[in-house]
C-alpha cells in the first residue's frame, strides 16, 4: 500500500460540514507556525545532539491477561529519547454580524492530558531505556513535559498509568468474552450515551444516519 505524502492527504481531506471545512483551512494557515513550535521544543532536548527517527513501530504484548498485543508508532525516537507530538488546535466561530469566520487561539495545556500520560506509559515499555517526553504545541504556544519537569512522566507514575491502561483494556476483553460473539449482548453491556449522538460528538460526527439508526436498534426494550 502507497503511502500519501502530507501534502496529498491535505489534498484528499473532505470536510464534514462547513465548521470542519474552516478549521481545517485555518489549521493549515498555522501549520508553519505549530511546525516551529514544535522544533523550538526538540531544540531543549539537542544536548548532546539526536539524531531523529520518526513514526517507529512497535508491537507490545503488555500482559499475558492481555489476549492481543498493541500497536505503536512511536513520533520521534533518538538513541537517548522518545516522545509524542500533541498538536494543539484552536476553536472556529462564525460571526452573523460580519459574516465572517474567525479562529480562537489556544494554549497549550499547563499538565499532559491523561489519554497521553497513559500513551507514553505504554510506549515506555517499548524502549525502556530512553527517556520520554511530550511536545505540545498550538500556533501561539508551545510546551515541553520530560520527567524533570514533569511528575506525570517519572517512572513511578508511569507505572500507574500502564496499570489503568491494562484495567481498561481488561474491562473490554470481559465484555468480549461475556457477549461470546452476540453483538446484542455486548450492546447491552455498553451503555449508549444519547447525548453524543445528538449533539453529533467526535465519534459520531458525519457517521451516516442508518448506521446510528442500526447502532439505536440495539438498545429497543
Amino acid at each position: 500500500m502507497t503511502k500519501l505524502t502530507i501534502q496529498e492527504r491535505m489534498k484528499n481531506y473532505k470536510p464534514l460540514d462547513i465548521k470542519d471545512k474552516m478549521k481545517f483551512n485555518f489549521i493549515v494557515e498555522h501549520l508553519k507556525d505549530i511546525s516551529e513550535n514544535h522544533i523550538k521544543n526538540i531544540s531543549q532536548l539537542q544536548f548532546p545532539k539526536q539524531e531523529w527517527k520518526s513514526e517507529v513501530e512497535y508491537t507490545c504484548w503488555l500482559t499475558p491477561k492481555i489476549k492481543t498485543y498493541f500497536l505503536c508508532y512511536i513520533d520521534l525516537e533518538s538513541a537517548q529519547y522518545f516522545g509524542d507530538l500533541k498538536n494543539v488546535f484552536g476553536d472556529v466561530k462564525y460571526n452573523k454580524k460580519s459574516n465572517k469566520w474567525t479562529y480562537t487561539n489556544k494554549k497549550c495545556p499547563t499538565r499532559p492530558f491523561h489519554s497521553d500520560q497513559i500513551q507514553i506509559a505504554l510506549y515506555q515499555q517499548c524502549v525502556p531505556k530512553l527517556q520520554p517526553f511530550l511536545s505540545y504545541a498550538s500556533n501561539c504556544d508551545h510546551v515541553l513535559f520530560t520527567p524533570a519537569n514533569c511528575e506525570e512522566l517519572q517512572p513511578e507514575n508511569l507505572k500507574k498509568h500502564l496499570n489503568e491502561l491494562t484495567v481498561y483494556q481488561l474491562a473490554w476483553q470481559k465484555k468480549l468474552e461475556i457477549a461470546d460473539g452476540d453483538i446484542n449482548k455486548l450492546a447491552w453491556l455498553c451503555q449508549p450515551d444519547y447525548s453524543e449522538i445528538q449533539k453529533q460528538g467526535f465519534w459520531w460526527k458525519g457517521v451516516d444516519p442508518a448506521m446510528i439508526e442500526r447502532f439505536k436498534g440495539y438498545y429497543q426494550c
